[in-house]
Order: C-alpha cells, then sequence, then structure tokens
C-alpha cells in the first residue's frame, strides 16, 4: 500500500471504487478544471497498474515502505500514550 494522488476526467474517476485495492475518500476530491478531478488514497501495486490502464494519472506521495514506517512510529506512539495513561 501506498498514498498516491490520482487525477483524471469526470467519467473515469466516478469508476474509481471499482478498483480492487484502492481505498479513498470522496471528501478529498477536488476539481483541476471542467473535467478533471484529484483525490488522494491509498493503493497497491495492482491497483496503480489498473488506474493507468484507465488513462488516469498517479502521483506518488508516499511509497509503501515509508508508510509502513510512519505506521509503526503512530502506533507505538499510541501504545506509550495508552500506557502513560494508565499509570
Amino acid at each position: 500500500m501506498q498514498l498516491v494522488r490520482i487525477a483524471g476526467p469526470t467519467e473515469e474517476m466516478r469508476r474509481l471504487a471499482d478498483v480492487e485495492g484502492l481505498d479513498f475518500e470522496r471528501t478529498s476530491a477536488s476539481r483541476l478544471d471542467d473535467d478533471t478531478w484529484q483525490v488522494a488514497g491509498y493503493a497497491t501495486d495492482e491497483a496503480l497498474e489498473e488506474l493507468r490502464s484507465r488513462g488516469l494519472r498517479t502521483e506518488l506521495v508516499v511509497p509503501s515502505d515509508k508508510l509502513a514506517e510512519e505506521r509503526e512510529t503512530l502506533f507505538a506512539s499510541i501504545k506509550r500514550d495508552e500506557s502513560e495513561g494508565e499509570a
């Protein structure tokens, strides 16, 4: 999984929910021009291939290895905060 930005024409962007391995928030969508939208989401390598085959532009924001590292840091911080709250 990696964090990506996806951009493309309205019609193709409406079909993003059909892409297996892609998780995105519709609320992150922004209009770039009359017929082009952009959205942020988490995608597997396979989902990225599918998006590109549909003619959508993809931009890697956070690669999978960095995302895993950030997730570990976040979970460690949450665990530490929970432990301190119990003391």
